[in-house]
């Protein structure tokens, strides 16, 4: 496991050292007003999110050499899958989202209002914006280095639960320095909040680590349900009508509980119908 610690060092090392001290100084010392200096330094801010997937190939390529490079850019590219699965994670994510709504509201009444318009075009843009950040950012690492690796030494649940941790506590910056940008704003910063999203990312992790084996390991598949992943709520609450904070904070401690469960079920399922991981 010597390749996975030192990838975990390194993705840590990189973003904490290069968007950390970024973020600090845009939301603490200039409290959202920086000067105009500051935004030079934003591609170094950038860089520092994309630490996982910039460890994954410098670790890949000093343990396997350009084949193992060669590796992580053809798994981005393996989109040719089932396409029950392009369903699971483009349908999964926002149904999540509109069940826990269900619940909250003990029918369908906030649901009623939800308008396709707004949400459809809000939908590109959503997309845009978060496709360069996590979804191209961190899968590199997350899943197609460290993932096929815990995989072969700990099986589905450790591997899970492993890199659930590693991937929350990945996001120390933004969880200190930027509200929203981990831990959802309305929740605030604290143990709790913490906990929470730690079985959120777990949950998540759960989910992914399903859709890796029965997708052979697809780093394109991994992307997009980061994508629709972090896009899911944005999407769907753009369709209604404005939300208090309240209610936001009781759809998402449900969410959590709804993805919980098809995460737990995600990986019965799997270890019930074994896939052999992808070779590393």
């Amino acid at each position: 496991m010597t390749a996975v610690r030192k990838f975990t060092a390194l993705a840590y090392l990189v973003t904490w050292v290069l968007l950390g001290p970024w973020f600090y100084a845009y939301t603490v010392v200039y409290a959202g007003h920086p000067p105009g200096w500051l935004w030079f330094l934003a591609p170094l801010a950038f860089l520092g999110g994309w630490g996982p997937s910039i460890a994954g190939f410098v670790i890949a390529s000093r343990t396997e050499g350009r084949s193992g490079v060669r590796r992580l850019l053809a798994s981005l590219g393996a989109w040719r899958v089932p396409p029950r699965w392009y369903v699971v994670v483009f349908v999964i994510p926002p149904l999540a989202t509109a069940l826990s709504l269900v619940v909250v509201d003990r029918g369908t009444d906030t649901l009623q209002h939800f308008a396709f318009g707004p949400a459809l075009r809000h939908l590109p843009l959503a997309y845009a914006l978060a496709l360069p950040f996590g979804p191209l950012g961190e899968e590199v690492g997350w899943r197609g280095f460290a993932l096929p690796r815990l995989l072969t030494r700990f099986g589905p649940w450790r591997a899970t639960v492993a890199l659930g941790v590693f991937w929350t506590f990945w996001h120390g910056p933004m969880m200190l320095f930027m509200p929203g940008a981990s831990i959802p704003s309305f929740m605030g910063l604290s143990v709790t909040s913490v906990l929470i999203f730690l079985v959120q990312i777990t949950s998540e992790t759960a989910l992914m680590t399903l859709l890796y084996l029965q997708t052979r390991g697809s780093l394109f598949m991994a992307v997009l349900a980061h994508l629709t992943f972090n896009s899911a709520e944005s999407v769907a609450f753009s369709g209604l009508p404005s939300m208090a904070l309240d209610l936001q904070r009781s759809v998402y401690l449900v969410n959590e509980g709804v993805l919980s469960v098809l995460g737990l079920a995600g990986l019965l399922w799997v270890t019930r119908r074994p896939v052999a991981s992808p070779a590393v």
